[in-house]
């Protein structure tokens, strides 16, 4: 991730223009990344901007999308349950 590409995800999420420089600041040291950046958002008291990037893998949803697309089960017909 570019420094103008976490600027631009910051302020479109709102984040005060002071903030994202103090942000950036302290991520060049440790490296500009989704997870520093809202290591350092959440220690200011803010919303995470990026953490759908890195929290969502594709294990996670291939271990999940088949628990939650199961077909429903089928009920018998109103004359069956007489």
């Amino acid at each position: 991730m570019t420094a103008n590409e976490a600027v631009l995800e910051m302020r479109y999420s709102g984040i005060p223009e002071e903030d994202i420089e103090a942000i950036l600041d302290a991520c060049k040291k440790k490296g500009i990344t989704p997870q520093n950046i809202d290591q350092e958002l959440e220690k200011r008291g803010l919303d995470k901007v990026f953490e759908f990037e890195y929290d969502a893998s594709e294990s996670w949803y291939d271990q999940n999308s088949a628990a939650s697309h199961k077909a429903p089960a089928k009920q018998g017909l109103e004359k069956d349950k007489k």
